[in-house]
C-alpha cells in the first residue's frame, strides 16, 4: 500500500468505476492525485465517494485529492513525491492506470 497514488484514468468516472475507486480508497492513501483529460471527473467520483462512505457506512475514507489536467505525468509523480518528503516518508508512490 503506497501513502501517494498517482491515477491516469483512460476514461471518465462512471458509476461502473466505483468498486475499482473503493479498492484505492481501501489503501488508505494519503493523497490521491489525478492526471490527464478526465482528471476532474475522478476527483468529483473520489471526493463524493469519501463522503458517502463516512456517511451511509460508517468508515473513514479520507485522502487529500488532486486533479491535474495539463500536467505531464512525471510533474505530478515529483509533487506525489515532494508531498511525501513533506510528511517525513520515504518517497511512496505508485502509479495506476485504468
Amino acid at each position: 500500500m503506497s501513502k501517494c497514488i498517482v491515477l491516469v484514468p483512460s476514461a471518465p468516472y462512471s458509476d461502473e468505476s466505483e468498486a475499482f475507486l473503493r479498492s484505492l480508497l481501501a489503501e488508505a492513501p494519503d493523497l490521491l492525485s489525478v492526471v490527464g483529460p478526465y482528471a476532474g471527473s475522478w476527483e468529483d467520483g473520489v471526493d463524493w465517494l469519501c463522503v458517502r462512505l463516512e456517511v451511509r457506512e460508517n468508515t473513514e475514507a479520507f485522502c487529500s485529492t488532486t486533479a491535474h489536467i495539463d500536467d505531464r505525468l512525471e510533474d505530478v509523480v515529483a509533487f506525489a513525491n515532494q508531498w511525501c518528503e513533506l510528511k517525513g516518508w520515504q518517497h511512496d508512490v505508485r502509479v495506476v492506470r485504468t
